[in-house]
């Protein structure tokens, strides 16, 4: 995976660790994340939280839009 990750790799990491992990029960008592949250997560109902950021070893960071271009006025 590429060095910034967009939602979909981070829900693509996640769905590999509920694999690894034997599925969202296991790796929902593994994290102390509840597994409706999880699911939740997992249906593009809600993003992920903090606490799965954290657990997945990530952080949040910030990158500025390119500024719109002038259309010549």
């Amino acid at each position: 995976m590429p060095g910034h990750l967009d939602q979909n790799d981070v829900v693509s990491l996640l769905r590999k660790e509920i694999k690894q992990a034997g599925g969202q029960s296991a790796w929902s008592r593994k994290t102390g994340i509840h597994r409706s949250t999880v699911n939740r997560v997992l249906r593009g109902l809600l993003q992920p939280t903090k606490e799965m950021i954290n657990t997945l070893n990530l952080r949040v960071v910030y990158v500025r839009r390119a500024a719109p271009r002038s259309r010549g006025r």
